[in-house]
This record gives structure tokens, C-alpha cells and sequence, in this order.
């Protein structure tokens, strides 16, 4: 399995609408459900600087190709791209274990 780390800023307009607490629940309730329809992607951890607000997500996918075909889809572009300032950052790894599955390699 493979474990992504994806980072990113928010552009300015974006950072401010999801300031309101239930912008921001509902947005990512839409991000929640439609992860779950990816074909590869076991999970996905959300995740938010307090500070900056900066956005980030650690994925587990099946392989690598699962991922490399989420990067090039609709999905991928309007919950990351679409929002993001500039690039993002994103750091590719072997998943080796977990605390459910135990040692994976």
C-alpha cells in the first residue's frame, strides 16, 4: 500500500468562506462522501493547521497507480487544486503497518 501526504495553503477567498464553522463542516462532509467513491483509497486523514488554516491530507491507496490516477481526476482537481494557493506539496511513501492491520510488508 501507499501513503500520500498531500499539503497545501488556501487561496484567500476560500480561507475566509471556510472560516464559518458550518461553510467549513459541510464542505468537507461533500469532500468526506466523495473520497468514499474512489476507487484505491482505503483512508483519509483531514487535516488543518489552527493557525493558518492550511490544509493536508494523509492517504492510503491499494498502489500507486490508484493515486497516480486520482492526481489526474476531476476529484482531485476541485477539492485540492481548485482551492489551493500555488502548488501543493505532496511526499509519497510504503504504508509498512498500522495499528488495525498490523505489519503490512
Amino acid at each position: 500500500m501507499i501513503a500520500a501526504i498531500v499539503k497545501f495553503e488556501l487561496k484567500d477567498e476560500v480561507r475566509k468562506q471556510l472560516a464559518d464553522i458550518d461553510v467549513a463542516r459541510k464542505h468537507i462532509q461533500q469532500v468526506v462522501e466523495g473520497c468514499r467513491k474512489i476507487p484505491g483509497l482505503r483512508e483519509k486523514f483531514f487535516l488543518m493547521d489552527p493557525e493558518t488554516s492550511a490544509q493536508g491530507a494523509m492517504l492510503i491507496w491499494e498502489k500507486q497507480e490508484d493515486f497516480d490516477a486520482y492526481l489526474k481526476s476531476t476529484a482531485y482537481k476541485t477539492t485540492v487544486l481548485d482551492i489551493c494557493k500555488g502548488e501543493p506539496s505532496i511526499e509519497t511513501y510504503i504504508h509498512t503497518a498500522n495499528l488495525t492491520d498490523g505489519v503490512l510488508i
